[in-house]
């Protein structure tokens, strides 16, 4: 059952938005000192969110899971877990995010009230918008802004500046891998981007996303006045976007795309602590 439950909620897809958030707790300890409590809450904070999330997303989908070719073998519509355990690990880690952001600080808790309803609000998106896939930009994007203010204790321009590189970054990776279900998400009403727009026009939009994604991590480089590794961090990180961008031109998508893509945050968020690290012991 535990194995089921992880492949449920898709463990592997933390690529996407813990990296981010390590890598900007990272730099705002460069200033402020962060203790281990502080990291463990954190890291708490950002698996419980986005298991939170993705349970309530294949509970809210489950039939329309089982409808669809490539999702009919998730584990809800196959039976493999039950609605009430996929809940209770929904609630449970909900309830873990609400818990450790409010031992970090009233800010935190406050803040994360107002994310988790965001967070568990984009499964139901797309069935009355084709900006869900922004909406999950959004969302991951406030791990790493999340992050940030457990560590600092305010907002400052370095996570705002990432969580916009993030945003550019999952709503051009998203709209891409939704080509896949385009023709099935015409057929059932939903809303996505290409069952609005058409391929054409979602590669384009995917292109200029990823154009402006390392972009906007220059500039919150810039900004905090990062060092050598940072910028070859994103450097890296531009080449996997790129790497995307060639994949899914030459025919690939679900899965080939999301691999391609889960580079980004992996090479980014390991060359955002290697240079903090090294910024301190030039220091």
């Amino acid at each position: 059952m535990v194995l089921e439950l992880g492949r449920l909620v898709r463990f592997s897809h933390t690529v996407f938005s813990v990296p981010f958030a390590v890598a900007a707790a990272a730099v705002a300890s460069v200033d402020h000192p962060i203790t281990l409590r502080v990291a463990l809450l954190v890291l708490i904070c950002v698996t419980g969110a986005r298991t939170a999330a993705m349970g309530y997303n294949r509970i809210a989908d489950r039939e329309i899971d089982a409808k669809n070719p490539r999702t009919a073998k998730r584990e809800l519509p196959k039976g493999a877990v039950s609605i009430r355990a996929a809940g209770l690990l929904t609630a449970v880690s909900g309830a873990a995010f609400l818990g450790a952001a409010f031992l970090i600080s009233p800010l935190t808790g406050v803040l994360a009230v107002v994310a988790l309803p965001l967070a568990l609000g984009y499964s139901l998106a797309k069935r009355f918008t084709w900006l869900c896939h922004f909406w999950l930009g959004v969302v991951l994007a406030l791990a790493p802004i999340g992050a940030w203010v457990a560590v600092a204790g305010r907002f400052d321009a370095f996570p705002i500046l990432l969580g916009a590189g993030v945003l550019c970054w999952i709503g051009g990776f998203d709209i891409v891998y939704a080509l896949a279900d385009m023709d099935f998400d015409r057929r059932e009403g939903l809303h996505s981007f290409p069952a609005r727009f058409g391929p054409r026009v979602t590669l384009a939009t995917s292109a200029v996303l990823h154009l402006f994604a390392p972009l906007f991590f220059v500039a919150a480089g810039v900004a905090s006045g990062r060092g050598p590794s940072y910028f070859a961090g994103v450097a890296c990180a531009a080449a996997a976007l790129l790497a995307g961008q060639i994949v899914t031109l030459r025919g690939g998508k679900g899965d080939a795309v999301f691999n391609a893509n889960g580079w980004v945050s992996l090479l980014f968020g390991a060359a955002a602590v290697v240079d903090v690290v090294l910024s301190g012991a030039v220091a």
